[in-house]
């Protein structure tokens, strides 16, 4: 990122917002974890920041969650924060609860980003482990690296890009009877059983993310996720 320090905030600071911002602090920048106490963040000046991510998974609570947040930040009117929201490739699916926060979110804030990431894997999240000794359906899969949602994140808030939707996805995908073996050997858990073939399915694409921001995935490859 830039040399320039900016103050950021994070709406849920779990497995994806927590390595957010262990790498935004480590390059100067000061983050700070939003609460659900909306009133004692606003008292410390939290929503006053130069962008604010909303990384918080979907709930019962979701959508007043993510209205509470845009109207602390529109009480800063002398700041022009960047909004971005994390969603999820479920929303081609008509999931209703990603539909309407995406829409909420851009009724509240036209200029929003939203990121449709794809199962997010890496690390201790190994694509198989748990469907071990189960049976299930073969199909593509549909997965990004923890380091390159962080990566794109990062890329968003350095660009300054405001009001685009971007899918976040690797660029070379497999399939989960692959890559479900692969693991089982690789970390020695009992194998995942399938049943059926896998369906010709048009993968989600980040070519457009790509394009704008200029950014190149470090994990292009799910088969090499856990290297």
């Amino acid at each position: 990122m830039s040399n320039k320090k900016k103050k950021i905030a994070i709406l849920g600071c779990g497995w994806v917002g927590n390595a957010l911002k262990e790498k935004l602090e480590s390059q100067g920048h000061e983050v700070n974890c939003l609460c659900r106490d909306v009133n004692m963040d606003t008292l410390v000046g939290f929503y006053n920041c130069d962008a604010l991510v909303i990384a918080v998974p979907p709930s019962d609570e979701y959508l007043d969650v993510i209205e509470d947040v845009y109207f602390s930040v529109s009480l800063n009117e002398a700041i022009d924060t960047q909004m971005i929201l994390l969603s999820s490739t479920s929303f081609y699916d008509e999931k209703k609860i990603i539909v309407e926060a995406e829409e909420l979110a851009k009724i509240k804030d036209e200029n929003t980003v939203i990121l449709r990431l794809a199962g997010l894997m890496g690390y201790d999240r190994i694509a198989g482990k748990y469907t071990s000794g189960e049976t299930i359906k073969d199909g593509p899969t549909n997965y990004v690296h923890r380091d390159d949602v962080v990566g794109v994140i990062e890329s968003v808030i350095e660009s300054k890009i405001k009001n685009k939707i971007f899918n976040v996805v690797a660029p070379i995908q497999s399939t989960k009877k692959v890559i479900f073996r692969q693991n089982s050997a690789k970390f020695s858990f009992d194998e995942t059983h399938f049943r059926g073939e896998t369906k010709e399915v048009k993968p989600h694409t980040s070519e457009i993310l790509c394009d704008v921001l200029g950014y190149e995935f470090s994990k292009k490859d799910v088969k090499n996720f856990w290297n």
